[in-house]
C-alpha cells in the first residue's frame, strides 16, 4: 500500500519549510517505488509509490489532469471501474488505461463531494481543489485505507499514518491518555482520537472538506437496516453470495504480478483459494501457509493437502513451532503507530518474509471472514419468534453436542434470545435496561484512571446492526490498517475479499439461519462452496487454534513475563490493575477459558515496549 502526506495552510500563507519532509520521512517504508513531492504555496503534497495495479504502474503522484484545477494523492484501489467509466461517459478504450486516481479526479469534477457515493473499493485520498481554494478528503466505507490529521492554528497536516502526523513539528510526541485507556479496555475509539495527542483519524465512510474558515465532516454511507432478503431456498441465497464473493475476488486479482493466497485450513481462506484456482486455470496458484511439526493440534497441513490434491497449487509452507509468544521480545518489530496486539506477530513476520523471498507482492486472505457472519447470534431468536420451537430445540441440541454447555452459553445465542423475547412482554424493556446497565460495567482489569477516560456506552451503529459491530465498526478497520505497517516493510499488500462492501451489505440482509444452521457456522458459505471446496473442509466444525503455541510461550518465557508483570515501575500500571494481573497472568488457557482476559498481559508487555520507543526516530 502506498502512502501520502499533505500540509495545508488555511491562512493562504506559504507552508513552513521542512514540515512536509519530516512527515514524508516517517512514511518511507510504504514507498518501494519511490516518491514525489509537489510544493505549491499554501499546500504541499507528497506521495510514496507502491504500484500494484496495471493502471497505476509508473504513475507519479501528486497527480493532476490537463484542464482540471485539481491535484490528488491517493492510497487505494477502485473496484467498480467499468461502472464508473460508464457513468462518467468516458470512452471505454481510452478510460481503461486511466489510473484509479485519474478516475477519481474525473468523478470529482462531475459530482463534487458526492463522488464518493459512486465508489466501491479501498481508498483514502486528498484532493487540492484550486478552484474552490479547499481540500477534499475521503476514506472508504469500511475504512480499509487510512487518513490521519492534525490541525494546529491555521496549519493542517494529513498523512496515512498517525506517527507521521505527530512528527510534523520535529518535537517529542505526546500520549493521548484517553486513547490509551481505550486500548487497554479493548474498545475502539469512536471519536477518531489516536494514541497521539491532537492527532485524529478520519472515520470510515466519512469525507472532510477543509477551507479558510474551518473544516466540515460528513458520513456518506451506512447500510440500510430495513433491507431484508427473503429467498426461496438455501441454494438461492448461496448463489447470490457466491456471485458476490467471486466478484470481490476478481476485483482483488487486478495486479501487476500474479497474486498469491495467504491460506490456512479454515473455510474462508480455502474457499478463496479454490475460487481463485478456478479463475487462474491452467495457471498454477501459489499459497503461503504457516505450519507446525511439533504442535500438531495447531497444524493444518491435512486440510492444505486436500486443496493441493484438488487444484494445481504451489504450496509454500513455513514451520513456526519455534515462534511462541514472548520469545526474544527485543527482536519484535515495533510499529510506531501503536503497540502490537498480535501475540503471534513473529509467525506473521516469518510468513511475510518468506512471501517476499518468493517474489510475491499481493496476497489475498481469508481474514475477516469470521466477522462477516456476526449476525448468526439471531438464529435462535428468529426461530423462537417465528414459532418454530421444534426447530429451535433441535438446533440447540446440535449445538450443545458440538460446543458443550459452557461454550453454548458464552456464545450468546441463549442470552440474545432471552433479550429479544423479553422485549415482547409487558415491562420487559424496563427490566432489560437495568440488566444492560449492570453489564456495561468497565472491564475488571482497568484502573479507576482508565475507567474515568471511557465514555458511557453509546452504540455507534444503527440498533439493527448492534451485533454486526465487528464487521462494520472501527475496531476491525483499525486492525486492517495496523497490519499495513508490517506488510509494507516486506513490499507486500494484503487484500481481503471478505471486506467487500457489496458482499457485506448482502450478508447483513440475510436471515440468521443462513449464517448458522444445524450446528454449523457460515451456512451460506458452506452451501455456496458445495462441489468446489473439498468436503473435509466444507463440513468441518471445529476451527484450529494456536492455543498450544500460546501456552508454550507462557511456559517457556515464564521468567520474562513474570519480570514484566512484577516490575513496580511498569508504565501499564497506570491503566491496568496490578493486583488483577498478578492473580491471572499465569493461569492456564484452554478453549473454554480463552477470551479477552488472556490477552491483557500481552498488551501490557507490548505497551511497555512501545512506550519506551514511540517518540524515537529509529523504530525498526
Amino acid at each position: 500500500m502506498s502512502a501520502f502526506a499533505v500540509v495545508y495552510e488555511r491562512s493562504n500563507t506559504p507552508v513552513q519549510p521542512g514540515v512536509l519532509d519530516r512527515v514524508m520521512n516517517r512514511l518511507s517504508h510504504r514507498g518501494p517505488d519511490g516518491s514525489d513531492v509537489l510544493r505549491s504555496g499554501q499546500a504541499e503534497m507528497g506521495h510514496w509509490h507502491f504500484w500494484t495495479t496495471p493502471e497505476e504502474a509508473g504513475e507519479r503522484q501528486p497527480l493532476s489532469l490537463a484542464g482540471l484545477p485539481f491535484k490528488i494523492v491517493l492510497d487505494g484501489r477502485l473496484d467498480n471501474r467499468s461502472d464508473l467509466i460508464s457513468k462518467l461517459n468516458l470512452n471505454l478504450i481510452d478510460a481503461s488505461a486511466l489510473s484509479d486516481a485519474a478516475l477519481i479526479l474525473h468523478a470529482y469534477d462531475r459530482w463534487g463531494a458526492d463522488c464518493v457515493e459512486h465508489f466501491i473499493g479501498e481508498f483514502a485520498f486528498v484532493i487540492l481543489d484550486e478552484r474552490r481554494a479547499e481540500l477534499f478528503c475521503a476514506r472508504d466505507a469500511l475504512g480499509d485505507r487510512s487518513l490521519y490529521y492534525s490541525l494546529k492554528g491555521t496549519r493542517l497536516v494529513i498523512a496515512s499514518e498517525p506517527w507521521a502526523v505527530a512528527g510534523a513539528d520535529g518535537c517529542a510526541e505526546e500520549l493521548n491518555e484517553k486513547a490509551v485507556s481505550h486500548y487497554f479496555a479493548l474498545k475502539a475509539n469512536e471519536s477518531g482520537e489516536t494514541l497521539f495527542k491532537n492527532v485524529y483519524e478520519l472515520l470510515p465512510a466519512h469525507t472532510m472538506v477543509v477551507h479558510a474558515s474551518g473544516m466540515d465532516q460528513k458520513k456518506y454511507w451506512q447500510p440500510d437496516p430495513s433491507v431484508r432478503l427473503r429467498g426461496k431456498s438455501d441454494n438461492e441465497y448461496a448463489e447470490g453470495f457466491r456471485a458476490l464473493l467471486e466478484e470481490s475476488i476478481r476485483c482483488r486479482l487486478r495486479s501487476i504480478s500474479q497474486p498469491a493466497i495467504l491460506m490456512s485450513g479454515g473455510l474462508d481462506s480455502t474457499s478463496v483459494a479454490c475460487l481463485v484456482s478456478q479463475m487462474f486455470a491452467p495457471k498454477t496458484l501459489t499459497t503461503v501457509s504457516y505450519v507446525f511439526d511439533e504442535l500438531t493440534d495447531c497444524d493444518e497441513r491435512p486440510y492444505i493437502k486436500t486443496i493441493q490434491n484438488r487444484f494445481d497449487i504451489h504450496s509454500i509452507q513455513i514451520p513456526c513451532d519455534d515462534l511462541w509468544p514472548y520469545k526474544n521480545l527485543q527482536d519484535y518489530p515495533r510499529c510506531p503507530n501503536q503497540p502490537d496486539g498480535n501475540t503471534y506477530r513473529m509467525v506473521m513476520e516469518r510468513t511475510y518474509q518468506r512471501a517476499q523471498q518468493a517474489g510475491l507482492q499481493v496476497l489475498l486472505t481469508g481474514t475477516y471472514g469470521d466477522e462477516l457472519y456476526d449476525g448468526d447470534e439471531d438464529w435462535l431468536t428468529d426461530l423462537i419468534l417465528e414459532g418454530r420451537l421444534r426447530d429451535a430445540a433441535q438446533q440447540i441440541g446440535l449445538h450443545l453436542r458440538y460446543a458443550g454447555l459452557y461454550r453454548t452459553w458464552k456464545s450468546g445465542y441463549l442470552r440474545r434470545a432471552a433479550v429479544r423475547t423479553l422485549k415482547t412482554v409487558p415491562g420487559g424493556r424496563q427490566l432489560l435496561g437495568q440488566i444492560l446497565k449492570r453489564r456495561r460495567a468497565a472491564p475488571a482489569w482497568l484502573t479507576p484512571f482508565s475507567i474515568s477516560n471511557l465514555p458511557v456506552d453509546k452504540p455507534p451503529l444503527h440498533p439493527a446492526f448492534e451485533l454486526r459491530g465487528n464487521v462494520l465498526g472501527t475496531w476491525t478497520a483499525e486492525d486492517c490498517v495496523i497490519e499495513t505497517y508490517y506488510t509494507s516493510r516486506y513490499g507486500l499488500e494484503l487484500r481481503h475479499p471478505y471486506r467487500d462492501r457489496r458482499l457485506i451489505e448482502y450478508v447483513l440482509a440475510l436471515p440468521a439461519h443462513q449464517l448458522y444452521n444445524h450446528g454449523q457456522y457460515k451456512h451460506v458459505l458452506r452451501t455456496a462452496m458445495r462441489g468446489v471446496l473439498p468436503e473435509a473442509i466444507r463440513t468441518r466444525n471445529r476451527p484450529t487454534t494456536l492455543l498450544s503455541l500460546f501456552s508454550r510461550g507462557k511456559e517457556r518465557e515464564n521468567n520474562v513475563l513474570q519480570n514484566h508483570v512484577q516490575d513496580p515501575a511498569a508504565v501499564w500500571r497506570k491503566y491496568v490493575r496490578a493486583d488483577w494481573l498478578m492473580d491471572r497472568w499465569n493461569l492456564p488457557v484452554t478453549v473454554e477459558t480463552d477470551g479477552a482476559e488472556t490477552v491483557i498481559p500481552w498488551l501490557c508487555v507490548s505497551f511497555a515496549s512501545w512506550h519506551s520507543s514511540f517518540n524515537r526516530s529509529d523504530i525498526n
